[in-house]
């Protein structure tokens, strides 16, 4: 089941894309499984004080890129297939790169100061 107590929207993006993000994460981390019913728009609308045509939007998403499965307007599934993981890992770590990229950037970095920065990290981690 879809845990929520841990989600927190940020003002400066609209909500619907961090909940659709959200849930991704969820797939990837295993907390939401192939089949699984996701919860109903009104009723994720209602845990996390959010307009259902926000819940829509987010929904529509998934489905859009193949995460989840609306059944005759009911109810929603999800989709969950090695294939939608490793999607779902590559849009993730893109998008903290490019925030990242942004960052050095915007402080005067370079290419290759970047890449610097990066190297020595990855051997402390």
């Amino acid at each position: 089941m879809i845990k929520l107590q841990d989600i927190e929207f940020h003002q400066k993006a609209a909500v619907y894309p961090q909940l659709a993000d959200y849930i991704k994460k969820g797939i990837l981390l295993g907390e939401i499984v192939d089949g699984e019913d996701m919860p109903s728009r009104r009723e994720l609308a209602l845990r996390l004080s959010i307009n259902p045509n926000t819940v829509q939007k987010a929904y529509k998403l998934l489905e859009d890129e193949g995460f989840i499965r609306t059944i005759s307007n009911i109810r929603s599934i999800a989709v969950v297939t090695q294939d939608a993981k490793e999607r779902i890992r590559c849009q993730l770590i893109e998008q903290q790169v490019k925030t990242f990229i942004t960052d050095c950037k915007s402080c005067g970095m370079n290419f290759q100061q970047t890449i610097a920065i990066m190297t020595t990290l990855w051997d402390k981690i």
